[in-house]
């Protein structure tokens, strides 16, 4: 995926998240997450993923998970 379909995709995503509003958003993205593990289908990368995405969340909020 080049650069530009990354923004494509993203800027759908957000897109989606907007048309259903901000009550339905955490729902859409987990939804959107269960369909992508599925596609994925590699428990390794998708463990490896889901570490990254709370490492992140984690350094930007201050709080460490034990």
């Amino acid at each position: 995926m080049n650069a530009e379909d990354l923004d494509t995709v993203y800027t759908d995503l957000c897109r989606a998240m907007t048309a259903v509003g901000e009550a339905q958003a955490p729902i859409l993205l987990a939804r959107f997450a269960l369909l992508a593990i599925v596609e994925i289908a590699d428990a390794g990368r998708l463990r490896r993923l889901i570490a990254a995405a709370a490492e992140d969340l984690a350094e930007a909020t201050g709080k460490r998970e034990s």
